[in-house]
């Protein structure tokens, strides 16, 4: 497209254009957050980022055969993408009709959050009540959370010490919690298949649980031990023991403000309890 051609193209681009040029973009926008609450949004950008590796290559090196599937193609992608993500599709769906707009732009949990579950989990662990809480980030837990028993309610120490109560209907299996809110309790994750170094043979169901959500997404988990009283941490398929309570809220700060796959060494206060 030379000069002359861009120029006839922007002088066709009135507001109309721009209104449809918005809508396209809210939809794809709408698109992506709903499927953010899944974990299929990991695959999708993987398929993403192949296709635009392929069309980069296909167009710098003039590779025919790759250009013509592109071109051909994008029928079929889009058909195959609907049939591989109809179950993320549907459940989006039902989470748009089921939730505001706060709600569904609601993510990272705020302070507040971080400290009444730092603040539950070290009463908890005074009184010896297991617990498992699931920290919700940039990969979505729909699918978990469909498995367990529906919450909604905003976080603070006490839901979260009633939850786990002993013989407490829901105090069994993990809560999740999204933003600001506990979404649901009593959630079934799946378990870490192998747990490699140190103290394997200490770990019970709840350690295995945590770590192995944490293999599969981006989550940060926080466990309490109902045998020890321990407070322990995972992400990234791996398990630090937190020494002391107190240093529960900051370490959930300082992992809350960096990637999920960074390292920033472990502080004092911290033991590894798994190494890879």
């Amino acid at each position: 497209m030379d000069f002359q051609e861009a120029r006839e193209v922007l002088n066709q681009f009135d507001w109309s254009a721009a209104i449809d040029v918005l809508l396209i973009a809210a939809a794809i926008f709408a698109a992506f957050r709903l499927l953010s609450r899944t974990r299929a949004i990991t695959l999708l950008r993987g398929a993403v980022g192949l296709i635009l590796v392929l069309v980069i290559l296909g167009l710098a090196l003039d590779l025919t055969a790759v250009n013509w599937i592109l071109q051909n193609g994008l029928v079929a992608l889009i058909v195959g993408a609907a049939v591989i993500f109809q179950p993320e599709i549907r459940r989006g769906l039902d989470l748009l009709g089921r939730t505001g707009i706060q709600d569904l732009l609601a993510h990272d949990p705020t302070e507040d959050t971080i400290d009444a579950v730092a603040e539950a989990a070290t009463r908890m662990a005074r009184e010896r009540h297991g617990a498992l809480i699931v920290f919700e980030r940039e990969t979505g837990l729909q699918d978990v959370v469909e498995t367990g028993v529906p919450v909604d309610a905003r976080v603070s120490s006490e839901l979260i010490e009633g939850i786990f109560f002993p013989n407490s209907p829901l105090h069994d299996m993990a809560t999740v919690v999204r933003g600001a809110r506990v979404v649901a309790a009593s959630c079934e994750l799946p378990l870490a298949d192998e747990v490699r170094g140190f103290g394997v043979r200490r770990l019970g169901t709840r350690h295995r649980a945590a770590v192995g959500i944490t293999e599969q997404t981006d989550a940060l988990t926080v466990i309490v031990s109902e045998e020890t009283g321990e407070i322990s941490v995972a992400q990234s398929g791996r398990l630090d023991r937190v020494a002391r309570g107190t240093l529960l809220a900051q370490e959930l700060h300082r992992r809350m403000e960096r990637h999920p796959d960074g390292d920033n060494g472990e502080p004092a206060g911290l033991e590894r309890v798994t190494n890879e």
